[in-house]
């Protein structure tokens, strides 16, 4: 048999502790990976991130007049996302009066909120004044602001929109009613 520098038994001792010490390290780093970066991550709870979206749309309304009304949208059933996952939808209506500029509004906005908020461009060409964001600091919510003309007047119209979540322990159920 003539196998020389490959064969196992021909190599010097210091060659054959390198390559131990290699794989015991190799496995060490798998291990340690395996224990921390590489663990699932489990998903936040369904109130956490209703919290942080709602947080951010505070945040928007906190820069509009103060006195106005806030109309919260009170349908808070959470939508599917990923696997079993769930998201927070809200939507928040405010009432302006007649004085409001809201394309004055929605051009100063990126500006009034900050860093936090990351102008989400959209390529949609819209007839009222509107800016959607991601709002980084309130854990990349969405939040899509517009100003809208109705029959009652001139309206800030907040959506915003969380990340995705458990499921809430104890999920309303959906009622339907019935035509009389």
């Amino acid at each position: 048999m003539h196998c020389l520098d490959r064969c196992a038994e021909n190599r010097p001792i210091a060659a054959k502790r390198v390559d131990a010490t290699r794989t015991a390290l190799i496995l060490l780093a798998a291990g340690a990976l395996a224990l921390t970066g590489c663990a699932p991550t489990p998903l936040p709870t369904y109130e956490a991130v209703r919290g942080e979206a709602q947080a951010a749309m505070q945040r928007v309304v906190d820069e509009l007049p103060a006195g106005l009304e806030v109309a919260k949208n009170p349908s808070d059933n959470p939508f599917g996302c990923s696997g079993d996952g769930v998201f927070y939808t809200g939507q928040w209506t405010i009432d302006t009066p007649e004085s409001f500029d809201g394309q004055a509004f929605v051009d100063g906005l990126p500006a009034a909120l900050g860093e936090d908020f990351l102008v989400e461009e959209t390529r949609l060409e819209l007839s009222y004044p509107a800016v959607s964001f991601i709002a980084t600091g309130y854990a990349n919510s969405t939040v899509d602001v517009s100003v809208l003309t109705r029959d009652e007047g001139i309206v800030v119209d907040i959506l915003s929109t969380s990340r995705c979540a458990q499921r809430p322990a104890t999920e309303a159920p959906q009622r339907l009613t019935p035509h009389p």
